[in-house]
């Protein structure tokens, strides 16, 4: 039994390695051509010639302050279903979740409308507007709040604690892990979304690093050092922020 177990295990094992290699490759192939010839001179043409610092910093932008925004609503409105465990809650929760099944290209137009009707076309913050709520963050939260002890919630309110001081003093500290996990994978999101932002955003200054590198490419096309390494800043960046934050990813610490 064990001779099969072992055997199972190094077949799964190759499998998975032949599979890590098919998604690493391709990354690590424009990395690599990014630093031929004169890789210095590579990534200063992208930034001198075509205003890729400001796709960088619009990126930034979009992925941080939609992120922190997006956390603080789910946040909230976790705190809500946890508090308020009546059969209206779970129905409304239940709505929500229904409601993301539908794919985000079936939602475009109906959110393009809205954001033409706020006046917000062209505007940053159009980019992450329709995204704010995040159903998997929202759903990590939930279980969150229903996984620690309900006496320190309890004690909270015998000390006169209201929702803000509650979640700032109280809650956030517990569930730093799980508050870091949902910024991350919101600003992963948002960083590497194309579509949304290449529908509401008409003005080449205000590309986020996407559609800027699309915008670009045909200028490009020629030039692979250049484009390899546009591409390479591209993936580089949200890479750095996953490392860094990479340890909160496991709860159980």
């Amino acid at each position: 039994m064990k001779k099969y177990n072992i055997i199972f295990y190094i077949n799964i094992s190759i499998f998975l390695f032949i599979f890590l290699v098919f998604i690493i490759f391709p990354i690590l192939f424009i990395i690599f051509l990014s630093f031929k010839k004169n890789f210095i001179n590579n990534y200063v043409v992208v930034f001198k010639n075509y205003n890729f610092g400001v796709y960088i910093i619009n990126s930034l932008f979009v992925s941080v302050i939609g992120s922190l925004i997006s956390v603080f609503i789910c946040l909230l409105a976790a705190y809500f279903f946890y508090k308020n465990r009546t059969k209206f809650s779970q129905f409304l929760l239940s709505f929500i979740s229904v409601s993301f099944l539908f794919p985000a290209e079936a939602k475009v137009i109906y959110n393009f409308f809205v954001i033409m009707k706020l006046g917000l076309l062209d505007k940053l913050v159009s980019v992450f507007l329709p995204f704010l709520v995040n159903l998997y963050t929202l759903l990590l939260f939930v279980q969150a709040f229903r996984n620690y002890s309900k006496e320190i919630d309890d004690y909270t309110e015998l000390e006169g604690f209201n929702i803000f001081q509650k979640i700032f003093f109280i809650h956030i500290p517990i569930l730093k892990p799980y508050i870091l996990t949902g910024f991350i994978m919101n600003f992963l999101t948002l960083w590497n979304d194309f579509l949304w932002p290449l529908i509401v955003l008409q003005d080449e200054k205000k590309y986020t690093i996407q559609v800027g590198i699309n915008y670009i490419a045909k200028a490009l096309i020629f030039e692979p050092l250049y484009f390899s390494a546009a591409v390479s800043i591209s993936v580089v960046i949200p890479v750095i922020v996953f490392i860094l934050f990479n340890k909160y990813f496991d709860i159980k610490r």
